[in-house]
């Protein structure tokens, strides 16, 4: 999905370019959150104000986003906020972490297989994009969740993602019967780090029987 938006942003740039006839100021794509009608607060911290009304008469008005767009001028009069077009967008899973009491509520999260491709800390967001290993039945659910782990270490947030399938054993040798679904995801996290302590974000993920980790250092 992510080399999908990238391909279309190539090709929209141009596109769009040439028919405005409009010098393109820079072209981008990030996660925000929508502040209204057509108008995003990206998560570097600017506001895009999207003028395009083909594109953003079916967007939200509020809520995470992850959107491609090029921008065209700095508004007049304002420091932060953006004459841009959108060129394509997608609606990420937007939820919040869960915090399990037993062993059997980690179960119910599930042990499938799904991977982490890239990912950041922004606008108060564990923000990714990943990959899930789905079965080919039709029948099967799929649940992603964020588990946070409980410690005294300030210094660190420790997170799970889990996937849950409905209960289908995963084995490394079936896994070309397994289909890669690409997805981007948001959880909120503002309300479980430490503002003075809380240092780096770990997430882990389990891919194809193997626990993975990364770690996301957090700017003061």
């Amino acid at each position: 999905m992510k080399r999908l938006l990238i391909a279309v942003l190539a090709v929209a740039v141009c596109l769009t370019s040439c028919i405005k006839g409009t010098s393109i100021l820079y072209s981008g794509y990030m996660f925000g959150t929508m502040e209204g009608a057509g108008i995003m607060l990206g998560d570097d911290g600017n506001n895009y104000h999207f003028g395009n009304s083909q594109m953003t008469s079916s967007m939200p008005v509020s809520g995470r986003i992850f959107a491609a767009f090029q921008v065209y001028k700095l508004i007049d009069g304002t420091t932060s906020d953006y004459e841009a077009d959108v060129l394509e967008y997608v609606i990420p899973l937007t939820k919040n972490p869960v915090v399990c009491t037993s062993e059997e509520e980690v179960e119910a999260l599930g042990k499938a297989p799904l991977g982490v491709i890239s990912d950041y800390y922004g606008g108060g967001h564990l923000n990714l994009a990943g990959i899930a290993l789905i079965t080919d039945d039709p029948s099967a659910t799929h649940v992603i969740n964020l588990q946070i782990i409980p410690t005294e270490n300030a210094d660190t947030l420790h997170t799970v993602l889990r996937h849950n399938d409905g209960g289908y054993e995963f084995a490394s040798s079936m896994q070309d019967t397994y289909a890669r679904y690409q997805f981007y995801a948001c959880f909120p996290l503002k309300d479980y780090l430490d503002e003075e302590k809380t240092r780096v974000i770990e997430l882990k993920y389990l891919w194809q029987e193997e626990w993975y980790s990364s770690y996301i250092e957090l700017k003061k």
